[in-house]
């Protein structure tokens, strides 16, 4: 008899064993990609890759939809161990009496595992299978991880399957928010999913789903204590299934029945949001099959789609088709919202244009600006020459067209002109500033400073949208005090920063803008517009206390259109952006790292001992390399006071002088244009020249040691080069000539056409009263 006992334990250890050692049912199949707002509102999915809806289990499911699950499938779901032998017993009479397979008595345990398995054959043997394998799943799973899995992998009929996915097709929302009738539905839709189906059988669906409310009135679910708790939703964290003390207090009465079995059945599967396409696309990368919460504002993210369609309406008859749109929370450090394109452009609509690389235009200049601030190299109300410059044959112009010849640092960058940012890089360097770029990880500067040369501030290079942002919104986190670990800072000082963001709240405003400062509903925000060469980029870029605002506008493909500039078309979509957002640009004060300097108040300049007045200002705490302001001049005079005189010619009275503001004489040619208050020196008494003085006149064009192309006609011809100087007195004659070779004399306009042959040339120019200007250039053929 104990040989027997032992025997038998024997075999059922081994029978045991053998059973533990049975593979647990998984499922092996790929997921949609899911993307939801930081409320877990729904913004964006990417389909399967075997072409399911098929969710990720995100875990909180609504009580109403167990309840009915169970109430359809398997009532004792609590209590049997994965395999329920009176319903087994049930079903297979059923079966016989009828000839046919008329009802199941799988438990929701084994329909996991039927799930599992892709589609086995429905056979005795395979439900043998089932039961074995039902047994296994449940010795290592919970009763809420079984249900989970049920839930997350029963087909719905076409190609949704999971509650997840079935909760947004089919009712267009979550599964903790459904109805008690969308509940019933989808509890009973796994049963058959291809014949019951909203398109194809809507009323034998709504039949069975009306006999599951009636079902509800009276059954009664077993349900252990062990499994009740206080919690009224699944959550990721439980343990246990989320139900209030049980499904009694649920309270399906019969007043939630005649309202449920009103509620109709639906007609067509809903399309999933497409509120956040390109960030989808973005986020799949990296987070392939899985649920992503991001820091995206549902609200925010609507309100910029809605504004992208409404300018791609606007906009698309001139021909511009796509936009970026980022919007970040730089105080937490998240994305706020992400618009990478309009969606239903038949143009490009796929490529995310907050990740394109794109011409930068003008978008770089606050970044050179208040680099320059901190090397002390310029200071905010200091003048800045706004002439011709030629950059190897490429002589840049501002937007306007217009030469101010002088104009303030701070008026350089709100009316972005070229030329004076031109001479900071000149000063600042190339490679510096290349270098800089890179360290605010703009991820499009990838070949050398040579490469760019001085075109690097005027958009000869590229970076995108989502760079540049975040670069902006690094700044604004700096000065205002936020943390970032020193993974991330920026290359700048707060008092930089400030003066900077100072500057950039004085642009002018777009034409639905104007007279904006006198509503007490208007927004205050630092910002800076950019067009890249031939009209192909408009960029807008805004600053507040907590977020960055960009905007791209264009064409993907490269394509200019005419009046495509940052103000026309990227600055309305930043302030219809920015009016959604409730948060302002405040003037906190100067930063703790500011220090007061005194200034010449009109040249802006280090005040020297002639500037008749001075103002105080701030500015970041460094050594200043400006040197004292050049343009204040103590400027003797004859004896009548009409003439100006030099120690070199004529016996100087150290007391008759007067102080002029006295530009160089190209500045002083563009800046008495805009200026008509602006002295110009007395006239040098005659053959009255000082030999270390400045001269009255210089070259606009060319520059000295240049190296110039002749320009060729349509018919290979050679053509002329136009010279060009300035002269204090534009009504004295100068006389040119070149290698010696008279080519003529000039009043009033001083401009020479020249026409040569390749080679090395002196252009030497005289004025009737002898100062001589002497220029060396070199002309080549076009390659």
């Amino acid at each position: 008899m104990k040989r027997r006992i032992s025997v038998i334990t024997l075999i059922l250890v081994v029978l045991f064993v053998a059973f533990l050692c049975i593979p647990v049912p998984k499922f092996e199949v790929p997921y949609s990609t899911v993307l939801t707002a930081n409320d877990g509102r729904l913004l964006g999915a990417r389909i399967a890759d075997d072409g399911q809806w098929r969710f990720p289990a995100k875990n909180i499911y609504s009580d109403k939809y167990l309840r009915c699950v169970l109430s359809y499938e398997d009532k004792y779901f609590f209590c049997h161990p994965g395999f329920n032998p009176v319903s087994f017993v049930k079903a297979l009479v059923s079966n016989i009496k009828a000839g046919k397979i008329i009802r199941g008595g799988s438990t929701v345990t084994m329909q996991v595992v039927r799930l599992s398995r892709n589609g086995k054959p429905r056979t005795f043997k395979e439900k043998i299978i089932e039961i074995v394998l039902a047994l296994r799943l449940e010795l290592c799973y919970s009763k809420t991880e079984i249900f989970r899995l049920y839930a997350a992998h029963a087909p719905f009929g076409g190609n949704v399957v999971g509650i997840d996915a079935a909760a947004w097709r089919y009712f267009n929302t979550t599964p903790d928010r459904l109805t008690w009738s969308e509940a019933a539905t989808l509890a009973v839709l796994p049963n058959a999913p291809a014949l019951v189906h909203p398109g194809k059988a809507r009323d034998l669906l709504e039949n069975k789903r009306n006999e599951l409310l009636n079902k509800l009135c009276d059954i009664d679910l077993y349900l252990p204590k062990k499994y009740r708790n206080k919690s009224n939703q699944f959550n990721e964290f439980d343990t246990s299934l989320s139900l209030r003390n049980g499904f009694d207090n649920l309270g399906f009465s019969t007043d939630d029945y005649e309202l449920a079995v009103l509620e109709p059945i639906p007609s067509k599967l809903f399309d999933l949001p497409m509120m956040a396409y390109h960030y989808v696309t973005d986020i799949e990368k990296t987070n392939k099959g899985k649920y992503y919460v991001s820091t995206i504002d549902y609200d925010l993210q609507k309100s910029v789609n809605e504004i992208v369609e409404k300018y791609y309406d606007r906009n698309s008859v001139n021909g511009i088709y796509n936009y970026g749109v980022y919007v970040v929370d730089y105080k937490n450090q998240s994305i706020a919202a992400y618009v990478g394109n309009h969606i239903y452009s038949q143009e490009a609509s796929m490529v995310d244009m907050v990740k394109a690389q794109r011409s930068t235009g003008s978008i770089l200049k606050p970044f050179l600006y208040a680099a320059c601030l901190d090397e002390g190299l310029v200071l905010p109300s200091m003048l800045l020459p706004d002439i011709p410059v030629n950059l190897s044959g490429y002589t840049p112009h501002n937007a306007s067209g217009i030469f101010y010849g002088a104009v303030t640092a701070s008026d350089a960058l709100v009316k972005s002109l070229n030329t004076p940012f031109i001479y900071l890089l000149r000063k600042y360097s190339v490679p510096k500033f290349h270098h800089l770029l890179k360290d605010l990880e703009l991820s499009g500067i990838v070949y050398s400073p040579d490469h760019y040369g001085f075109s690097l501030i005027l958009g000869g290079a590229e970076a995108s949208l989502y760079d540049i942002v975040n670069a902006y919104g690094l700044m604004g986190l700096k000065l205002n005090g936020g943390v970032d670990n020193g993974e991330h800072d920026v290359p700048f000082s707060k008092t930089a920063i400030y003066q900077t963001f100072e500057a950039m709240l004085n642009l002018n405003r777009p034409v639905d803008q104007l007279g904006w400062r006198y509503f007490d509903s208007s927004k205050k925000v630092a910002w800076k517009t950019g067009t890249s060469f031939g009209f192909k980029d408009a960029w807008a870029i805004g600053i507040t206390d907590r977020y960055a605002i960009g905007v791209w506008c264009g064409n993907a493909d490269g394509e200019g259109r005419p009046g495509l500039t940052g103000i026309n078309v990227a600055a309305p979509v930043l302030f219809d952006v920015l009016y959604k957002i409730d948060d302002n640009y405040e003037d906190h004060g100067f930063p703790d790292d500011a220090v007061e300097v005194d200034v010449c108040s009109v040249s802006g300049y280090p005040v020297s001992s002639y500037c008749p007045s001075i103002k105080k200002v701030m500015i970041p705490e460094n050594d200043l390399i400006t040197g004292i302001c050049p343009y204040h001049k103590k400027i003797f005079l004859d004896k009548t006071h009409q003439y100006q005189v030099f120690p070199d010619c004529y016996p100087v009275d150290k007391d008759c002088y007067e102080i002029y503001f006295s530009l160089p004489p190209v500045m002083e040619w563009f800046y008495k244009r805009y200026n008509p208050l602006y002295r110009t020196l007395p006239p040098i008494k005659s053959r009255c020249y000082s030999k270390t003085g400045d001269l009255p006149m210089s070259f606009i064009y060319p520059e000295d040691a240049a190296t110039m192309i002749i320009p060729v006609g349509i018919k290979g011809e050679r053509q002329a080069i136009i010279f060009e100087l300035a002269h204090r007195n534009p009504e004295k004659t100068v006389f040119w000539t070149l290698n010696e070779s008279y080519l003529g004399k000039t009043v009033l306009n001083h401009q020479m056409p020249i026409i040569a042959q390749p080679g090395d040339y002196t252009i030497r120019c005289v004025d009737e009263d002898g100062s001589e200007l002497i220029r060396k250039i070199k002309l080549i053929k076009d390659k």
